[in-house]
């Protein structure tokens, strides 16, 4: 049996357009927003928290939470946990001596624990713990700022 090498090109085309629609259809269900950039902005981060244990949200739309959950990929959780550890170092260092920070300090540890269980990322867990290690209040912090601590906790995991 003989093939021309007009079928042979018809089939080509073919199996191309195939291929190209499965990997349109395959993208739409994986499409995420992008990463909002306030989510690696500390100091934008720094002022929206201002707002705890009210709703905190970036840019008056992103809350923290979306922040990891929104993370397309690997890289973006890298930048993520750069992001989030000067973020929780700065108030970690507050917090023993300031209620307000450390309230804001448990914030930060919900909403990330909030984030990354709406994600399958391994990373985005990891990621978590990891900034729930460095929120530990130090020993010398005192019963008033790790009742904000608690505070702020539940606050991110509700509304972060």
């Amino acid at each position: 049996m003989r093939v021309s090498p007009r079928a042979i090109g018809r089939l080509a085309r073919s199996c191309a357009l195939t291929l190209l629609a499965l990997l349109a259809l395959a993208g739409c269900g994986q499409q995420r927003a992008a990463l909002a950039p306030s989510c690696l902005d500390e100091t934008a981060m720094l002022a929206a928290l201002q707002r705890a244990p009210g709703p905190v949200a970036l840019d008056g739309a992103t809350p923290l939470s979306r922040c990891i959950s929104s993370a397309r990929d690997g890289s973006d959780l890298r930048s993520l946990g750069h992001s989030f550890t000067r973020l929780t170092d700065t108030l970690r260092a507050q917090a023993a001596t300031d209620a307000d920070a450390a309230l804001r300090l448990g914030y930060v540890a919900g909403a990330v624990r909030a984030g990354a269980s709406r994600t399958s990322s391994g990373i985005a867990d990891q990621l978590a713990r990891r900034v729930e290690q460095l929120a530990t209040l130090r020993r010398d912090a005192g019963t008033a700022a790790d009742a904000a601590y608690r505070r702020g906790l539940a606050a991110g995991e509700r509304d972060g």
